[in-house]
């Protein structure tokens, strides 16, 4: 009576490249998006601290951090910042910096960086 469906799903291919990003947050109005690419372990540390920074919901725009393994594809970054291998502090301070001079974000102590 009914047929059995031909379609199924595969399931054994690896799609770990298509996994969601470490951090993605859209601020309360309107601005660019911003991507931040990183190694694994550094994208993950950074993602935690973006986590804890509570003002960064007001942000304008969207920011996105995620590893440098993970597919691009569906990032659609009007800004894209990448990062090596460097120390956590300095990354936290430079995705900062970068937001700052996009108009993502204002504010004392947050650095203004120069872009060469």
């Amino acid at each position: 009576m009914f047929d059995k469906s031909t379609y199924s799903l595969d399931t054994s291919a690896n799609m770990e490249h298509l996994a969601p990003p470490l951090f993605n947050m859209k601020g309360v109005s309107a601005g660019p998006r911003l991507v931040v690419t990183a190694p694994e372990e550094l994208a993950r540390a950074l993602a935690e601290r973006l986590w804890d920074l509570p003002s960064l919901g007001r942000m304008r725009g969207s920011l996105v951090v995620r590893s440098d393994a993970q597919d691009p594809a569906f990032d659609l970054p009007d800004f894209t910042l990448p990062l090596s291998l460097s120390e956590e502090t300095v990354a936290y301070f430079d995705i900062l910096g970068r937001m700052a001079e996009l108009g993502m974000i204002t504010g004392r102590g947050v650095p203004q960086r120069r872009v060469a």
